[in-house]
């Protein structure tokens, strides 16, 4: 995490600094605020709020090719890397769930060429969504793989370039729905006509779940406060 943690570490501070002063008639309201913020972070209703409008345009069903389709492109995410006691690295849950949506697509539509955007690795994790296809069923003649991008915008620049070698205008571009606006907008801004298949978007959980702050809530805003703020960053620097 890079934006939800300081914001954690300053309402907790808010509200311990506030009870400590409780006890000489001051602080309760600061304690309120740092309470309060906690809350809201990691509550769910603050996350479906905070969240919809990158999501809002994506249709909750299974994805539908359009005519006209010419291959699929599935960004990584991220590689969780060697441990003492597993000396091999593994994907992190984003990277597999889109590579198995990619794998799904392409054979439910296609076959269709994947390219996998896997950026820039350590040599032990490299071609790890190569193998994550392979083993969904994509045969690895159809498989194109990115290894030079170090962000969304170059996994774009990058990846236009192989796509257009391989003489593709329209893909399907495979990421979460929280993430889909900044990626399909690189890609548009490369030239590509882009089709939305995302390998994941807010549904709503059992009420009790909807209710009570969780984890889950405090790893969604963590993604949209990125996005927005990337958003924002993008189009600053006339990548979108």
């Amino acid at each position: 995490m890079t934006y939800i943690q300081p914001l954690l570490v300053l309402f907790i501070a808010i509200a311990v600094s506030g009870l400590l002063m409780v006890q000489a008639g001051k602080g309760k309201y600061l304690a309120m605020v740092g309470v309060l913020g906690l809350v809201l972070i990691s509550w769910p209703p603050v996350d479906w709020l905070a969240g919809s409008p990158l999501e809002a345009r994506y249709p909750v069903r299974p994805f539908v090719a359009p005519s006209g389709l010419e291959a699929i492109v599935v960004l990584g995410s991220g590689v969780e890397p060697v441990q003492s006691e597993r000396p091999y690295p593994l994907p992190d849950k984003d990277t597999f769930s889109r590579c198995e949506h990619a794998a799904w697509i392409s054979k439910r539509w296609g076959p269709l060429p994947v390219l996998a955007c896997e950026g820039r690795q350590a040599p032990t994790a490299q071609g790890m969504m190569r193998t994550l296809l392979e083993r969904a069923g994509v045969a690895e003649k159809m498989i194109w793989v990115e290894q030079q991008s170090r962000s969304t915008h170059e996994n774009a620049v990058y990846g236009a370039r192989i796509l257009r070698s391989h003489g593709v205008k329209r893909i399907a571009l495979v990421v979460e729905g929280q993430s889909m606006p900044r990626a399909a907008a690189c890609f548009r801004k490369e030239g590509i006509d882009v089709v939305p298949a995302p390998s994941e978007l807010r549904t709503w959980r059992p009420l009790i779940d909807e209710l009570l702050p969780s984890w889950r809530a405090i790893r969604r805003n963590e993604i949209t406060l990125h996005e927005i703020a990337g958003l924002i960053w993008y189009r600053l620097r006339g990548w979108i």
